[in-house]
């Protein structure tokens, strides 16, 4: 691949066939997930089955729609989100073949092990919350309701909504590590200063988890908690990167010129 500087026209139009590519994948995939809209709705009810198997209730009788247009606007809406979610990692990868040419050889050496770490760990944070901590809320948000003699019935649509935020929130709170390890590979964080500010940390990571969830406290501890573990983990990835960074060489003094 050529390193030479291309005319600002050229670069315009890399930036729209880049814009088409993504639009058409985008819309690609959603139509292909609004023909399996029932079945993707069906695994987004699972956590809540779970949660109200434990009750000896069912799905069909807990969630509920109210208004006319809800049904519709849902299966629209589930088959757009999840064509999108399909699209993204071909999304990335026209973005990543747009900057390429722009990155240092040290750069683009980073590029596809970032990706592929940072797609991993959005999707263990996704995984992480569809089988550990949504059963256990919805679970939670149930016998909540029950002690203070309310039977829950949910709308479909918040349902959805609670769900989808949930994961979203956990998939990109798994991208901590990643973001740390970065950080300390271009020389910004150390070991020492991750330490030092963890009680910083702990309050931002309290204020990210209080506007990634809906609102109530329990979700915003079930994504804080995760988190600081995931901050002290990283802490131990900044000092293993700090022990195997190659040490630059020394000015010999005793030389003279």
């Amino acid at each position: 691949m050529s390193d030479e500087p291309k005319p600002f026209l050229e670069h315009l139009e890399d930036f729209r066939t880049m814009l088409l590519k993504s639009v058409a994948v985008l819309a690609v995939n959603m139509m292909i997930c609004l023909l399996f809209v029932r079945k993707i709705l069906t695994l987004l009810q699972h956590p809540l089955a779970v949660a109200v198997g434990r009750h000896g209730g069912s799905v069909d009788k807990f969630l509920v729609s109210y208004n006319v247009m809800d049904t519709l606007t849902i299966i629209i809406q589930t088959g757009l989100m999840a064509g999108v979610v399909l699209a993204l990692p071909f999304i990335f990868y026209f973005i990543g073949q747009f900057i390429f040419p722009a990155l240092r050889p040290q750069e683009r050496r980073m590029l596809l092990p970032a990706f592929t770490v940072g797609g991993g760990l959005f999707l263990c944070g996704v995984v992480f919350c569809y089988f550990m901590i949504l059963p256990n809320t919805l679970d939670y948000m149930i016998e909540l309701g029950q002690w203070i003699h309310v039977e829950a019935r949910w709308t479909l649509l918040s349902y959805l909504s609670f769900v989808v935020q949930m994961m979203a929130a956990f998939g990109v709170a798994f991208e901590l590590p990643l973001l740390i390890s970065i950080l300390s590979l271009l020389g910004l964080v150390t070991k020492s200063q991750l330490l030092g500010y963890w009680r910083h940390a702990t309050v931002g990571i309290m204020i990210f988890a209080a506007c990634m969830t809906p609102g109530d406290v329990f979700s915003m501890f079930m994504l804080a908690g995760p988190m600081l573990v995931l901050y002290f983990l990283s802490i131990g990835c900044a000092a293993w990167i700090e022990r195997n960074r190659p040490v630059a060489p020394q000015p010999d003094e005793t030389a003279y010129p």
